[in-house]
């Protein structure tokens, strides 16, 4: 057998124990593992801009161990919404917590729970946010409307109840009445975006049509809907000058037998307008500028193609807010 000198044994003998002691050079000792996870305040449900019953909790551990002392950051990116605190540091059982604000907008809403470096980070949390109490009644659509005697209002009247933050609110009593014509319903329940509405028809004579709503306690109640009611004209023969939707006649071009009678009729709430010939004599003109509700009619009795214009917003040639008119 071959022997080592001594001094080449020991050498090797210390090689020996330092790879033993290093595991055969895989590494030596892992690092422990750290890990943040959720343990209490998911999938809660609140009103708008209030603070929800139970706080978020979330718990730190290092190689499933509690791990007190480390720094949580708590955040949510909900508009008007908030934790607190921001930070938190774990507990003696690796635990940190916050109280978490819901933000002003109805729906899903989310807030995390961070630690650097962690698995797990950032933790997720969801909660439902929902409408708070009525506070507020403010007009919808449908005012200023002009329809035949006798005859439906071509759009809905409606109203929208809000909570403090503006957000529409359901379940919410809205009665209804009118003047000068009557509505669909004396009572209309608000929908889901906050809206209560009715249909209104034009009593039997000409004139204004005033429709009231009102909630009882609501800021802004009782609302106040004007529309009014005309005599309707031969087929064909009646222009509306309209405003919603953008300046324009209604229609832009109509086609008559001669010796017809157009009207140009202004519903309440349409401003300054008025009808001017683009040769100067063919319709005559209206007169200045006015306010609805207006009417204004001339006969036409010879055959020809005539153009107009509002001065206000339109111009001859067909600019802006202009018409034509075809005599056969």
């Amino acid at each position: 057998m071959l022997k080592l000198p001594a001094i080449q044994f020991a050498q090797a003998l210390i090689v020996g124990l330092l790879v033993s002691s290093c595991g055969g050079g895989s590494g030596g000792t892992p690092p422990q593992a750290t890990a943040i996870s959720k343990t209490g305040g998911d999938g809660q449900a609140g009103i708008v801009g209030q603070t929800l019953a139970d706080p978020l909790i979330v718990v730190v551990a290092e190689d499933g161990s509690p791990s007190p002392g480390a720094t949580v950051a708590w955040s949510t990116t909900a508009p008007g919404g908030s934790v607190s605190p921001a930070s938190a540091v774990a507990d003696a059982s690796g635990a940190a917590a916050t109280q978490w604000t819901l933000g002003t907008v109805p729906g899903s809403q989310t807030a995390t729970a961070s630690l650097a470096g962690a698995d797990g980070s950032p933790v997720t949390f969801t909660a439902t946010a929902v409408a708070g109490a009525a506070t507020a009644i403010a007009k919808a659509g449908g005012d200023g409307q002009t329809g035949e005697i006798s005859s439906p209002l071509a759009l809905p009247v409606q109203a929208r109840v809000t909570d403090q933050h503006g957000n529409g609110v359901q379940g919410a009593a809205v009665a209804w009445s009118a003047t000068g014509g009557t509505v669909s319903s004396p009572s209309v329940t608000s929908n889901a975006a906050g809206l209560s509405s009715v249909s209104v028809t034009a009593g039997g004579a000409e004139g204004p049509i005033v429709i009231t709503a009102s909630a009882d306690g609501l800021t802004g109640s009782p609302l106040t809907f004007n529309a009014t009611a005309v005599t309707p004209a031969p087929p064909g023969q009646t222009i509306q000058v309209l405003t919603a939707g953008g300046t324009r006649f209604q229609p832009a071009t109509l086609t008559i037998s001669a010796q017809s009678t157009v009207t140009w009729n202004w519903p309440a709430g349409s401003l300054d307008h008025n009808v001017v010939p683009d040769d100067g004599s063919t319709p005559a003109t209206s007169g200045g500028l006015v306010d609805g509700p207006h009417t204004y009619s001339f006969t036409f009795n010879t055959p020809g193609t005539y153009r107009y214009y509002c001065a206000n917003h339109g111009g001859p040639g067909g600019i802006g807010m202009s018409g034509t008119v075809t005599v056969q």
